[in-house]
């Protein structure tokens, strides 16, 4: 079972550990916030890997900030991070940019308020 802890010290500080089966399994930070779009990095422990852990987390960040108001995820995966491209494409994600150094991904989030509590 995945669940993400908070581990930030106030509502505006959004990072949280990744569990599995209560486990550390790795981290997520929400990196940048504009209007009702976020970003975020994704790290999870090379023991944990290949165990679904981000496939599983990602949908409960993106659950919990569209609660918050936001509408849209951003993420930007190394060209060559072929796992973490195949995740996100999975999960919904269009490329919205790519060069040599980043691929910039974007994903529509269900509206569940009108503006971003932060």
């Amino acid at each position: 079972m995945i669940t993400l802890q908070s581990i930030g010290k106030s509502a505006d500080d959004l990072r949280f550990f990744i569990l599995l089966d209560g486990a550390h399994a790795g981290g997520i930070t929400v990196h940048s916030v504009q209007g009702t779009s976020f970003s975020y990095g994704i790290a999870v422990a090379p023991a944990m890997r290949r165990r679904g852990a981000a496939k599983a987390a990602l949908p409960l960040l993106f659950e919990r900030m569209a609660a918050r108001g936001f509408t849209r995820a951003v993420v930007q995966v190394a060209p060559q991070n072929a796992a973490s491209l195949s995740l996100h494409r999975r999960l919904g994600f269009s490329v919205t940019h790519a060069d040599e150094h980043a691929v910039t991904l974007s994903l529509a989030l269900p509206s569940t308020r009108t503006a971003p509590t932060r």
